[in-house]
């Protein structure tokens, strides 16, 4: 049993399929994914520092108000 191989057939198909369009796709999800990696990560290290600064002013004020002396008398304290 002889094994034939259809090369006019191939190369015809191959000629007719046009590679730049899927490098075009390849390169244009490789720079979506080197843009937007960073960008994700920048975004979440900023949102983490700003809620733990708010955290941190919060407790500040918070030990502060806690260390003043109440005023007697009156429930405007």
């Amino acid at each position: 049993m002889a094994l034939t191989v259809p090369l006019e057939r191939i190369t015809s198909e191959a000629r007719r399929v046009d590679v730049r369009k899927g490098m075009l796709a390849l390169l244009r999800l490789l720079g979506t994914l080197v843009l937007a990696v960073p960008y994700g990560i920048a975004w979440t290290l900023r949102t983490v520092v700003l809620g733990a600064t708010m955290l941190w002013v919060a407790a500040a004020a918070g030990w502060r108000d806690a260390g003043r002396p109440r005023a007697k008398g009156g429930s405007n304290g």
